[in-house]
C-alpha cells in the first residue's frame, strides 16, 4: 500500500508539473501573438499644430506710439501678421522686428512652418488715445465694490490700461451691479463721435462682458451698443468696445453700462448677477 500511495503521489506531482509547463507555455505564445498583432503608430508631423505666438506690447493703450514684439521659440517657424483686421494667411506680411503702432490697430498674427500645422491666430487690439480727458469730472453710481475699486472715478480716464490680472494694481474697478451708471463732465465741450469702454472677460472669476452700454447728452440717447450674448465659454481676455454717437459737442456724456441678467446655464455659477470690470473710457 505504501508503495502505490508512493507512485500515485508521484504520479499527481508530475501530472502537475506537466499542467504548469503547458500554462506556461499557452500564456507566452499568447502573449508573443498579442505584441505581433501590434503595429506602431507613428505621429504624423503635419497633424501637429504649432503653439500661438507670444505677444509683447510695451502698452495697448498709448498716446504717440506703441512697440510690439512676437515671439515663438521654435526653429524654422514663420510669423506672419496683418494689421487691418483681415485674418493672417501665408501670404501675409512676415515678422521681421518688433513693430512700431502709431494708429490704432487691429494686430492679428499667426505662426506658419512647413512640417507643422500653422497655430491659432492671435488677435491684439492696440489703441490710441486721441484725447486726454483726464481733467473731466467723473461720477460713478453705484461706486465699484471695495475690493475692486481701483483709484475710484479717475480709474476711467487716467490713461492706464489694465491686465488680464485683474487682480494686481489699481487699474480696474470692478462692479456686481445691474447697471453702473457714469457721468462725464468735460471743463470745455468736446467733440464727440465716439465712445470706447475697455471691458474683461474672465468667465472663470465670473467676470463676463457688459450686455449693452448706452451714451445719452443733455438730450437724450446718441448712441447705443448690444454685445453678443455668453451662451458659450470665452477665453480670458479684454476688449474696447465702441459706442458710434452723434457726432457733435458735448458738455455732459452719461454712460450706462447694463450687466448680464444673470450667469448662463452651462457656467457653474448660473442663475446669479455676474461682475464687470472696466479700466477705461476713451472718448473720439
Amino acid at each position: 500500500m505504501r508503495v502505490l500511495g508512493l507512485k500515485l503521489n508521484t504520479a499527481i506531482g508530475t501530472f502537475g508539473k506537466i499542467a504548469k509547463a503547458t500554462a506556461l507555455i499557452f500564456f507566452f505564445s499568447l502573449t508573443t501573438l498579442s505584441c505581433q498583432s501590434r503595429k506602431p503608430v507613428f505621429l504624423d508631423e503635419s497633424a501637429i499644430q504649432l503653439s500661438p505666438p507670444i505677444v509683447h506690447v510695451d502698452s495697448s493703450l498709448f498716446r504717440n506710439s506703441a512697440l510690439v514684439k512676437v515671439d515663438l521659440a521654435f526653429d524654422n517657424a514663420i510669423l506672419r501678421y496683418t494689421t487691418d483686421g483681415s485674418s493672417v494667411t501665408e501670404n501675409s506680411h512676415r515678422y521681421g522686428g518688433p513693430l512700431k503702432i502709431t494708429t490704432t490697430t487691429r494686430l492679428k498674427v499667426k505662426a506658419f512652418h512647413k512640417n507643422f500645422k500653422p497655430s491659432k491666430e492671435l488677435e491684439l487690439v492696440v489703441r490710441k488715445m486721441n484725447k486726454d480727458i483726464s481733467s473731466a469730472v467723473i461720477n460713478i453710481n453705484p461706486g465699484p465694490n471695495e475690493n475692486y475699486k481701483g483709484n475710484v472715478g479717475n480709474t476711467l480716464i487716467d490713461g492706464l490700461k489694465g491686465t488680464v490680472n485683474f487682480r494686481n494694481g489699481t487699474r480696474w474697478l470692478g462692479f456686481q451691479e445691474n447697471e453702473i451708471v457714469v457721468d462725464l463732465n468735460f471743463q470745455e465741450p468736446a467733440l464727440v463721435e465716439k465712445i470706447v469702454v475697455s471691458v474683461l472677460q474672465d468667465q472663470g472669476s465670473w467676470i463676463f462682458y457688459p450686455a449693452s452700454i448706452d451714451v445719452k447728452s443733455a438730450r437724450g440717447s446718441v448712441g447705443a451698443i448690444k454685445l453678443s450674448s455668453s451662451e458659450e465659454a470665452k477665453s480670458k481676455t479684454m476688449d474696447f468696445v465702441e459706442i458710434p454717437v452723434q457726432k457733435e459737442k458735448y458738455s455732459t456724456l452719461t454712460i450706462t453700462i447694463s450687466s448680464l441678467k444673470e450667469i448662463p446655464d452651462w457656467h457653474p455659477g448660473k442663475g446669479t448677477l455676474p461682475w464687470v470690470f472696466v479700466d477705461e473710457i476713451i472718448v473720439e
